[in-house]
């Protein structure tokens, strides 16, 4: 099965660093498929695949796997037009990349006699520029062992470091890797905005205090890592900030600025949560703000 031809099939960020990594590891990427014969065309012509149509029902015959890189709402329609071809899919693997779907979304595949499985990288591909996935964890979500053989070698060739996961787990992974990458990404949106408008250099005063606590979180732990006012129970300079922010958006009228003081509320008071995990319960400057905090959730 190592050995078997390919079928990339969805032409968007995750294939375009996806098919190189596999070549480049001696995988055969035998067809490249999109719903635009033009994405086809285009990934095919990139990483010397020879054939690429926007067709499933064309995908050569000689094909064993199918690695699914379509987005996530496609998956389950994608499978369910494969199963519907006229072909043999009892030695046929079906792998699908999504984070938040689990395998119940290639079950029509399943009863074809086809292996299933999913396998998350978890890392950012922001755009169809080659991300480098070496190193980088991966979750394997399978009930096959072709597949889990499949998957552990594919790891081990893309110098992915792999673990196993439950269908249950899938989505609180993905919904994690979202707090600690995508919503990072936000926050920090937001602080380079709130220095830029000042006409300062959020990079160079934010770079330290950023990586600093990043730092921290890993070599401690988020609850050890915990400083500002509302680990301090600082209630004086959260009306401060909020104070400055209404005042702001009074000025300018500025909606995102109404968002922004919407997620400072609710984050500070996700904090006093870390609070409790630091010290085992809230102090009653801690009450104060949780009170007050809420009082100002409108």
């Amino acid at each position: 099965m190592v050995k078997s031809k390919i079928a990339i099939i969805g032409a968007g960020k995750l294939a375009y660093s996806l098919t190189p990594a596999l070549k480049k590891s001696g995988y055969d990427v035998k067809s490249a498929v999109s719903r635009k014969l033009k994405s086809a065309k285009s990934l095919a012509e990139i990483y010397l695949i020879h054939h690429y149509t926007n067709s499933i029902q064309k995908i050569p015959d000689e094909v064993k796997v199918f690695l699914l890189t379509v987005p996530d709402g496609e998956i389950k329609r994608v499978a369910e037009n494969l199963s519907r071809l006229k072909r043999n899919f009892k030695d046929s693997i079906c792998i699908h990349f999504s984070g938040v779907e689990n395998i119940s979304a290639l079950k029509s595949l399943q009863r074809k006699g086809c292996s299933t499985g999913s396998l998350h990288i978890i890392r950012p591909f922001p755009s169809k520029n080659i991300v480098d996935i070496r190193n980088s964890p991966a979750s394997i979500e399978t009930e096959s062992r072709q597949v889990k053989a499949f998957l552990l070698h594919m790891c081990r060739k893309l110098k992915l470091k792999p673990h196993f996961i439950s269908s249950d787990e899938k989505v609180f992974h993905h919904i994690a890797a979202v707090h600690s990458s995508n919503f990072l990404v936000g926050n920090m949106f937001n602080a380079f905005g709130l220095i830029s408008t000042k006409s300062k250099y959020p990079k160079s005063i934010l770079r330290k205090t950023s990586q600093s606590a990043l730092d921290n979180v890993f070599k401690l732990s988020p609850a050890k890592a915990l400083s500002g006012p509302i680990d301090r129970g600082d209630i004086y300079t959260i009306r401060k900030h909020l104070d400055a922010l209404e005042a702001e958006i009074r000025k300018s009228k500025n909606n995102h600025l109404k968002l922004l003081r919407k997620n400072y509320i609710i984050q500070s008071l996700s904090l006093l949560e870390v609070v409790k995990a630091k010290y085992g319960k809230l102090s009653k400057d801690h009450q104060k703000i949780e009170k007050y905090l809420k009082d100002r959730l409108i």
